[in-house]
């Protein structure tokens, strides 16, 4: 109960605060957020991103390429061998 009451109370007090800080504080953090996405920093960690990001794509496309079911040979090492067959369990 008294956890309850608390985190109210807390609710409250935080619904309070950030109503007088109201319009022109989410001004102020637009405003930062449109100077941070302008700058070189921004776009060069934006470019990197998207290279990582496009790096691991091709290197998953070629893992699955690697090993596909159904090939013959082995490309890893091991020998593909055949399902078992469900009749064989108990």
């Amino acid at each position: 109960m008294r956890f309850r009451l608390g985190f109210i109370i807390g609710g409250a007090v935080g619904y309070y605060f950030g109503a007088k800080a109201g319009h022109e504080r989410y001004r102020q953090l637009n405003n930062a957020l449109e100077k941070a996405k302008s700058s070189g920093a921004y776009e060069t960690a934006t470019e990197k991103a998207k290279a990582v990001v496009d790096l691991g794509r091709e290197r998953a496309k070629d893992f699955v390429e690697e090993h596909k079911p159904g090939d013959s040979g082995s490309r890893n090492g091991f020998a593909d061998t055949p399902d078992p067959s469900p009749s064989g369990l108990s």
